[in-house]
């Protein structure tokens, strides 16, 4: 079923707000425009309300812009190479624009074709965070870790002990790592104690295998113009995830995977579920179910069998304050050990006891 003019201007406002507010004034601009376009331009309208998905869930916009990224990528156009810092160029907003839509005129049956790929973008720079909650959830419990990740893309985020971070005077993970993640923590002292990986895995969609051909060229077609500092990151990242065994990503939504992954927690480990920025685009049926189904299995487990589970994502209020939240058992405690932004920096260490749950 199309989608209606307004369903997708809704879609695309949302966009533009998390653009505004996430430092990439092109996508902002090119939005903008998108937006006075709908419903005028024709080819422009088709192909967005074509689409039938919820812009939102589906990350419509972000789905666009990978789009014509890539098919420029695979042609060398000079006007990405020009405008667009991630692949050298400088920020020009007035030429970005009629470039990109003259582009897409172009070449609207190739940029079709690849927007059925879906989004990933699950930024490596969540790691320093992410890696904190795993060293206090260890600290905690004291027994290694069993990492189970949902929304897991190409599985960087589970190699985050494989990455050196730094948080003011005190690091953790191996020095020498290709991915540095050195002044993600804006206040706070997260415990530095490295946690004990002894299993790892994940689930998605659409799972990416990091060792693939052509996972580079995707993974980047998905990093916002001005993010210079995230396409670094996801450079450093592959080259980890490279050097490392293929990890186990299966292709399955996430209530289904979970309830499967928990129904045996293993004796002598903490089991950890995890996932960042992955919840706007659940239903809000898909998000009750799947919290039921952690919170569910872990008033049934003990202590020899602890669960965790670890959640970076957005507050009801502001989606450019994230909130990194863990809950475990049996202790029955949910914690909120910091704030952070949607790509895991300025990250504001101050865990408090949620009593409100």
């Amino acid at each position: 079923m199309k989608l209606t003019v307004n369903q997708v201007r809704a879609g695309c406002e949302w966009q533009r707000d998390l653009c505004r507010k996430n430092a990439s004034p092109t996508y902002a601009a090119i939005l903008t425009e998108l937006i006075g376009r709908l419903g005028t331009d024709e080819a422009v309208t088709e192909l967005l309300t074509a689409d039938g998905q919820d812009p939102v869930q589906s990350a419509l916009c972000l789905r666009l812009f990978g789009a014509v990224n890539r098919v420029a990528m695979a042609q060398s156009a000079s006007w990405l190479k020009a405008y667009y810092p991630t692949f050298g160029g400088a920020t020009d907003v007035d030429k970005a624009v009629p470039a990109f839509f003259d582009f897409l005129a172009a070449n609207l049956d190739a940029v079709r074709d690849q927007m059925t790929v879906s989004v990933q973008t699950n930024e490596v720079g969540r790691a320093a965070p992410l890696s904190a909650a795993m060293n206090y959830v260890a600290m905690v419990t004291g027994l290694p870790l069993r990492l189970l990740e949902v929304g897991a893309s190409a599985g960087l985020n589970l190699l985050l002990d494989r990455y050196f971070v730094a948080s003011g005077d005190t690091s953790w993970g191996p020095a020498d790592s290709t991915l540095r993640l050195v002044g993600h923590f804006a206040s706070g002292q997260p415990p530095a104690a490295t946690s004990d990986i002894e299993e790892r895995r994940g689930c998605d969609l659409n799972p990416i295998d990091a060792h693939a051909p052509g996972t580079d060229g995707l993974l980047r077609s998905f990093v916002w113009p001005e993010h210079v500092e995230r396409g670094r990151r996801l450079d450093a990242a592959l080259k980890v995830a490279r050097s490392a065994p293929k990890l186990s990503l299966d292709a399955a939504d996430a209530c289904t995977w979970v309830s499967q992954n928990l129904a045996e927690l293993p004796r002598g480990r903490t089991t950890v579920v995890f996932h960042s920025i992955v919840l706007a685009y659940f239903t809000p049926d898909e998000r009750a179910r799947f919290a039921k189904v952690i919170r569910t299995r872990g008033a049934a487990t003990d202590e020899d069998r602890p669960l965790a589970w670890i959640s970076l994502e957005p507050s009801d209020d502001d989606s450019s304050v994230v909130n990194l939240v863990c809950e475990m058992w049996p202790l029955g405690r949910r914690v909120v050990l910091a704030t952070t932004t949607p790509h895991g920096t300025q990250v504001r260490w101050d865990p408090k006891e949620d009593r409100h749950q």
